[in-house]
C-alpha cells in the first residue's frame, strides 16, 4: 500500500481504538497529571507518529498483511517476520479484543506487550540466525530487554515526529516491544528444560493482566501471580461532570514520577497493586483528579505517597492532598490534584465502591 493508504488505515483504526470524545478524555487527563502539554492536538499528532512508523502492519480484521510501496526489501524482511508472528497469534486469540480500550489502559498495554514482545523476540532470534548462518536459542541471549532499548532508541531516533514527542508518548510507545520481549524471553526461560526449548506464545493464561507483571516477570507472574486489585470508584455527585476515568498502572505511574521528580524516582511505582483515577469537571469548567491507589505494603504507600506530595509541590498553579487510607484492609493511598483556583474542600468526595483483588 502507499503511504496515502496507510494514514487512511491509521485514521481508521485510531478512531476505532479510541474514538474523539473517549481521546478528548484521556488528552485532558493526561493534561492534567501534567504528561501532555495543552496545546497538544493529541488526535493529529498520534496519526503522524503512526504513519511515520508504519513499514508494515498485520490487519486482523481482513487477514492480510501489508507493507509500504517503495521500501527496500531488506529493510521489509524482519518487519514481514514480525507482522507474520501476529497473523498465527491471529489464529488462536481476537488480538483486538485483547488489547481493547475498555479493558482499562494498564491491562491492554500489558497484553500488546506480550503480543509484540513475542513477535519482536522472535524477529531478533531471526536477525541474529540470518546473521550466523545456524539456529539461535533466544533464551540463550544476555538480557534481550537490554539490548533492544538503546537499539530501538536509536532507530526511532531518526523519526522527526517521535522526536519531538513527550516523554510519556515515546517510552508507551516503546515500552510493548522492548519491555514485552524481555517478558517473553522471561517466560520461555522458565519453560525451557532438560528436554530442549520451548517457545509457547504469550496467550491464554500466559497473557499478563498488568504492566507489574511484564515489568518483574519472575516474581510477579512465574515465581507467584500477583493480578491486580481493580477499584471501581463512586460517580461525582452535584454540579461536577465526570470527563474521564481510568488506570495507569506501575509502568505509566513510573514515568510520571521520573518525569516529575528525577532520575531514578522510577523506582517509587515498585509495589503498586492497582489504581484507578477519575477526572472531573467543576461547574466552573476546571479539571480535577481523584485518584486511588493500592499498594503492597504499608512502606510502598507510604513512599509513593511522599513522592506525589513532592510532584504536586513541583507544580506551579496546581495544589491538592495525598493521605494514606486503608481501601477495603489494603494499603491506600488517595490523591486529589486541582488547580489552585479550585476550594479543595468543594471537590466531590467520590470513593471506592468495590476492590476486587485477584481479577485475572
Amino acid at each position: 500500500r502507499d503511504v496515502a493508504s496507510v494514514r487512511r488505515y491509521v485514521a481508521a483504526q485510531l478512531e476505532k481504538e479510541m474514538p474523539p470524545e473517549e481521546l478528548a478524555g484521556v488528552q485532558a487527563a493526561y493534561v492534567a497529571f501534567g504528561l501532555l502539554p495543552d496545546t497538544l492536538d493529541l488526535r493529529r499528532f498520534m496519526l503522524d507518529l503512526y504513519t511515520e512508523q508504519v513499514v508494515g502492519y498485520y490487519d486482523a480484521e481482513t487477514d492480510s498483511l501489508f507493507v509500504v510501496e517503495g521500501v527496500p526489501a531488506l529493510e521489509l524482511q524482519p518487519v514481514v517476520v514480525h507482522e507474520l508472528v501476529h497473523a498465527l497469534q491471529d489464529q488462536y486469540a481476537d488480538l483486538d479484543s485483547l488489547i481493547a480500550s475498555d479493558r482499562g489502559n494498564d491491562r491492554s498495554t500489558a497484553a500488546q506487550s506480550a503480543l509484540e514482545g513475542h513477535a519482536t523476540l522472535v524477529m531478533f532470534a531471526w536477525l541474529a540466525e540470518t546473521q550466523t548462518g545456524r539456529a539461535v536459542d533466544p533464551t540463550s541471549f544476555p538480557d534481550v530487554a537490554a539490548q533492544l532499548a538503546p537499539l530501538m532508541e536509536q532507530q526511532h531516533e531518526r523519526f522527526p515526529v517521535f522526536r519531538s514527542a513527550p516523554r510519556i508518548i515515546r517510552e508507551t510507545l516503546l515500552f510493548p516491544y522492548v519491555g514485552g520481549a524481555g517478558f517473553v524471553q522471561a517466560l520461555w526461560r522458565a519453560r525451557s528444560g532438560a528436554g530442549g526449548a520451548v517457545y509457547p506464545a504469550p496467550l491464554g493464561d500466559l497473557l499478563p493482566v498488568s504492566t507489574e507483571q511484564v515489568l518483574h516477570p519472575e516474581s510477579r507472574f512465574l515465581e507467584r501471580r500477583d493480578p491486580p486489585t481493580e477499584l471501581e470508584l463512586q460517580s461525582p455527585g452535584g454540579d461536577w461532570r465526570r470527563v474521564y476515568e481510568n488506570t495507569l498502572g506501575e509502568l505509566e505511574i513510573s514515568i510520571l514520577l521520573s518525569e516529575r521528580l528525577g532520575r531514578g524516582t522510577d523506582t517509587l511505582a515498585v509495589g503498586w497493586d492497582g489504581d484507578r483515577y477519575v477526572l472531573m469537571e467543576s461547574p466552573q469548567g476546571e479539571h480535577v483528579l481523584v485518584w486511588y491507589s493500592v499498594w503492597d505494603t504499608p512502606d510502598s504507600a507510604a513512599r509513593f505517597a511522599d513522592a506525589y506530595r513532592r510532584v504536586l509541590s513541583s507544580r506551579p498553579g496546581r495544589h491538592g492532598e495525598v493521605t494514606r487510607i486503608e481501601i477495603h484492609g489494603r494499603p491506600g493511598v488517595r490523591v486529589v490534584d486541582a488547580p489552585v483556583a479550585v476550594p479543595l474542600k468543594s471537590v466531590p468526595a467520590v470513593g471506592v465502591v468495590a476492590a476486587r483483588e485477584g481479577v485475572r
